[in-house]
């Protein structure tokens, strides 16, 4: 993706027939791995960026504000973009009515509500992308016609560098296993955002007291920004490791480091998880409940699916205590891995943008801009 002024929606050289528009906020140290990874690596994309702050408070703020401002904003900047762009790809169904050329749209997270059908199904939409093929079966259950096709939540395994997984592995101790977990925030039920399952470090908490018990050679790593609360709550704790939050790239290596990595959510929430991925992409074992989202365990043989607490328990006291079950499935996982690295995905990516997509017509001409 190449970034592109606002301003050149206005003035200025008009882009080539190749150049695909693209829109969105968009801040540093993306909390969507998928994005942070995938688009940079789109080289046809234009990004015209909407940049919010680094602070979360004052990024909520601002992101609260570009949702409410889209119905005043988007008729404006559409009415540029239709003029200079002839193609878009967009990661927001809403922008699809907007644009009056091909468009091909990053579904991630479908609510499958009519109005995400309706944009789905508009004659302007070439194609859409989703991360699990039951998504796009459930679209098409629904009554979405247009194609639809599967690019997997995945790893930047270019971003691992030697240098900090040796720093990270440093913080080991003879003989320990290593128990990891990673978020954006880990956070207690009193916590703001501290009921949502994709945050809320409580169960997990409960998890790890009756796993360490079990397993008292054992360690748990955590890498997340922890609430107070948090924070005092394991506070002393020797069997506990807070990271804090760290650069993609140290988190990254970081969780290289796991003996076992866990998913412990409450909720099957979402397609696809991307700290799954991630860890498949690591190669470390994964323990976690049987949920949809985390099926691609399954399907690669990467890590163990259970139902309930108590098998939680149970799963990883037994990989801790088996060193062989655990090599098993960190195999499985690193040969699935190599085909979920963003160099590799992107690569499918761009060969669907060339397909829906293309440069030039069929007959060869480039035909401009949309309208004048």
């Amino acid at each position: 993706m190449r970034p592109v002024p606002l301003r050149r929606l206005v003035a200025g050289p008009p882009p080539g027939p190749e150049r695909v528009f693209f829109t969105s906020l968009w801040f540093k140290g993306h909390n969507n791995p998928r994005y942070a990874e995938l688009l940079p690596r789109l080289s046809r994309l234009d990004g015209y960026l909407f940049t919010a702050s680094e602070t979360r408070m004052v990024r909520g703020l601002q992101y609260r504000a570009f949702r409410w401002s889209s119905r005043v904003r988007n008729p404006a900047l559409f009415t540029l973009a239709n003029r200079r762009y002839r193609t878009m790809f967009t990661a927001d169904n809403e922008q699809i009515s907007h644009f009056i050329g091909p468009v091909v749209s990053d579904v991630d997270d479908p609510l499958f509500r009519p109005r995400e059908v309706e944009l789905l199904q508009r004659p302007n939409l070439a194609a859409y992308v989703v991360t699990a093929d039951r998504a796009g079966r459930r679209f098409q259950e629904l009554g979405v016609e247009k194609p639809y096709h599967v690019i997997p939540q995945g790893i930047s395994l270019s971003s691992l560098r030697d240098d900090l997984i040796a720093q990270a592995a440093s913080g080991r101790r003879p003989g320990e296993i290593v128990v990891g977990w990673m978020a954006a925030f880990l956070l207690s039920r009193e916590d703001r955002g501290g009921e949502s399952s994709l945050y809320n470090a409580e169960h997990l908490l409960e998890l790890w007291d009756e796993i360490h018990a079990r397993l008292p050679h054992g360690r748990l790593w955590l890498v997340g920004a922890a609430s107070e609360r948090i924070r005092e709550r394991v506070e002393g704790r020797d069997d506990i490791v807070l990271f804090g939050r760290l650069p993609r790239e140290q988190a990254l290596a970081t969780a290289a480091s796991f003996d076992i990595a866990l998913y412990p959510r409450t909720e099957d929430k979402g397609i696809q998880a991307a700290k799954v991925g991630e860890f498949i992409g690591l190669g470390v074992p994964t323990v976690s409940y049987d949920y949809e989202v985390t099926e691609n365990l399954r399907e690669t043989g990467a890590g163990l699916l259970v139902p309930t607490p108590r098998e939680f328990v149970d799963a990883v006291v037994h990989l801790g205590k088996d060193e062989a079950a655990r090599r098993q499935l960190a195999s499985a996982a690193r040969r699935a891995g190599a085909e979920l690295d963003w160099d590799v995905l992107a690569r499918r990516y761009e060969e669907l943008l060339d397909r829906y997509l293309p440069g030039r017509f069929s007959d060869g001409g480039d035909r401009g801009p949309v309208r004048e």
